[in-house]
């Protein structure tokens, strides 16, 4: 994926540790926001607190000095905000991909398939043994 001009590598979304830090970093990431004083704190401090949040999120799921790459000296919060946002969209975009791939592959959940199959008539077999009358 590309954010700020800056190639980094897909997440794998099928890869449960890759995908238990993303979730860790995007949790760290809406705690953070929740957790700004919007009270007595300047615009400035308060611009600078999201995008620190936002540049921890790149270095951990990245790896450590991904955020300098992709943002350089800047520290803009619109900037930052539309990168994660980004990475979001990319890995929901993702995740899609390899659940219809998955839907493909192993044919959908037994609801589905029943559903497929109504209308259709089934073969009956029967194995039970008849009584014979010899009369």
């Amino acid at each position: 994926m590309i954010i700020n001009n800056v190639d980094l590598p897909d997440i794998d979304v099928s890869d449960a540790v890759q995908m238990e830090r993303y979730e860790a970093a995007h949790d760290k990431v809406a705690e953070s926001m929740k957790n700004l004083d919007l009270n007595g704190s300047r615009r400035s401090q308060l611009i600078r607190a999201e995008c620190e949040a936002v540049f921890e999120f790149f270095n951990s799921v990245f790896g450590d000095g991904t955020a300098k790459k992709v943002f350089g000296e800047s520290v803009n919060l619109m900037t930052c905000l539309n990168a994660y946002e980004a990475v979001t969209i990319e890995v929901n975009k993702l995740d899609k991909k390899t659940a219809e791939q998955i839907k493909l592959k192993y044919g959908g959940n037994r609801q589905q398939r029943r559903n497929q199959s109504k209308g259709k008539k089934k073969k009956q077999y029967n194995n039970r043994p008849h009584l014979v009358n010899n009369n």
